[in-house]
């Protein structure tokens, strides 16, 4: 099965670039070839690294339905297929996802998620960290629930890592030519900003880290135009290259991702997260984290520390979008695999920045 996946995530690949300038594509198409090809990337991604450990355990949530054809044994002949591998979809076993109160996990828990303390300001010498700008991102969950996480960035640590988040949350960042933006250049593109209607929770680590980004550049700009399709001769911007590079990887963070509420990038940059696999159109798809505990691993994962939550009711509301459960996508069937996009619809509904000193 690994060696079936990593074939046909290679000719998948190959054949969406291929595809992607001769013809038009609904919105609703591409979405289903990305959300196809990165299934396949996450579960090639696991073959490689579980592939050597054979031995690892497998646990599976399983709900009261799943766990009692189990007991008697009799799953397949019920056509029980979740309790006959160890599924837990939701369905009638788990509480109302919409619900404060329940748990990624299914489970009631007492009381809703009140938040860890907000970081100290300070690194790992006990100096103080100077914060220079303020964004705010606003969210709303299902139909009636709505909060905000207020985010302070370190803008004297890491000039330019910060000066790049404040372009891609703002009016957005342009990697090729400027010409290309111009009317009558001959190909549709644009900024890729998550300020300006594309950005999204893209995956939820539960209880873990939190995953932002814009899934598809084509699809954002087809959005923001009111149109159906994305044009046939739409140019996403690629991943950053060049000095501005350089300058942000030599950028070290600012402290350890040892604390909920910090916000992480990749080591390069904002659009070098992700697999590497990625098309162009999903360049900036896994831009910034914000950690919702202490996550060591990422200080092993080339990220740093950039920013960080600034106030007890965004770190509350942070718990609380840590806690929402997330849809199946490929979750009991690779080891340890539970991460994925909300269960419940979750999103940005607005992106503010402005000085610290306002």
């Amino acid at each position: 099965a690994c060696a079936f996946s990593l074939q046909t995530s290679r000719r998948f690949t190959q054949q969406h670039r291929l595809q992607a300038n001769k013809s038009d594509k609904s919105l609703e198409a591409v979405v289903i070839d990305n959300a196809r090809r990165r299934s396949l990337q996450t579960f090639t991604a696991a073959c490689i690294y579980f592939g050597s450990s054979p031995a690892l355990a497998i646990e599976r949530a399983v709900g009261d339905a799943e766990k009692t054809c189990r007991e008697k044994g009799n799953c397949l002949e019920n056509f029980d297929i979740d309790g006959a591998v160890g599924w837990n979809w939701g369905g009638k076993d788990r509480c109302d996802a919409t619900d404060p109160r329940c748990g990624p996990d299914g489970k009631m828990m007492e009381l809703p998620p009140s938040g860890d303390p907000v970081p100290r300001t300070i690194d790992e010498n006990g100096n103080g960290i100077p914060i220079t700008n303020i964004v705010q991102l606003d969210f709303s969950i299902g139909k009636n629930e709505k909060g905000s996480i207020r985010i302070g960035l370190f803008g004297q640590s890491c000039p330019e890592s910060v000066s790049q988040f404040i372009d891609f949350m703002e009016n957005g960042i342009v990697t090729t030519s400027k010409l290309m933006l111009e009317d009558g250049f001959g190909v549709s593109a644009s900024p890729v900003s998550f300020g300006i209607g594309g950005g999204s929770l893209t995956t939820l680590y539960p209880q873990s880290r939190l995953e932002f980004g814009v899934t598809s550049q084509g699809t954002s700009y087809a959005k923001r135009r009111g149109i159906n399709k994305i044009p046939s001769n739409f140019v996403p911007q690629p991943r950053p290259s060049g000095p501005k590079v350089e300058a942000i990887s030599k950028e070290q963070t600012v402290r350890p991702h040892n604390a909920a509420g910090l916000l992480s990038i990749p080591k390069n940059g904002i659009g070098f997260g992700g697999t590497g696999l990625e098309s162009d159109d999903e360049a900036f798809a896994s831009a910034f984290e914000i950690t919702a505990a202490s996550v060591p691993v990422m200080d092993r994962e080339s990220r740093k520390v950039i920013g960080q939550v600034m106030d007890d009711k965004s770190m509350a509301f942070l718990a609380r979008l840590a806690s929402l459960a997330t849809k199946k996508g490929l979750k009991g069937i690779i080891p340890g695999q539970n991460a994925g996009p909300p269960l419940v619809k979750t999103s940005i509904t607005s992106v503010n920045t402005y000085d610290a000193a306002i």
